[in-house]
């Protein structure tokens, strides 16, 4: 007759597959929605849709390799406005922004994907979704240097 501890290590193998499986099926989950232009709301977790229909661009003093400390205050003091990628030197991070909206509760959030573009192609460095309000001066920002730009 086996003992009790016999099936300890059998028994973590097949948690840990669970938890593996279930990560990934939340995975897939959130990259289907982010390609369909949808996003949990971070206090209702209800799925809703992107409130605007264009991302805001954002460069951030960031080069290649470099990490900054809390994330909502760091790109909030410091994410400046650009209207498309061509404006991003070589090397230097930026930030793309998309407002979402929350079909429940109706609370809006920012989603941000922190990213180094490299011949072309975006390198993402991080994902964050934050309360919009904290974002907000800044979305009011872009809109205004681009409305400025249209009327030109």
């Amino acid at each position: 007759m086996k003992g009790l501890s016999y099936y300890i290590p059998a028994a973590a193998v097949v948690a840990a597959a669970a938890v593996a499986l279930c990560w990934g099926a939340i995975f897939i989950r959130n990259l289907i929605r982010e390609k369909r232009g949808r996003t949990a709301c971070i206090k209702c977790k209800a799925v809703g849709p992107r409130a605007a229909a264009y991302p805001y661009l954002f460069l951030i003093p960031v080069v290649f390799g470099k990490t900054y400390g809390c994330a909502q205050e760091y790109l909030r003091t410091h994410m400046t406005p650009i209207l498309s990628k061509r404006q991003i030197p070589t090397g230097q991070r930026a930030c793309r922004v998309e407002i979402f909206e929350c079909p429940r509760c109706g609370a809006r959030q920012v989603e941000i994907t922190d990213f180094l573009q490299v011949r072309g192609e975006e390198y993402a460095k991080g994902h964050y979704a934050f309360d919009y309000e904290a974002f907000a001066p800044l979305l009011e920002d872009w809109e205004r240097m681009n409305h400025q730009m249209e009327v030109r």
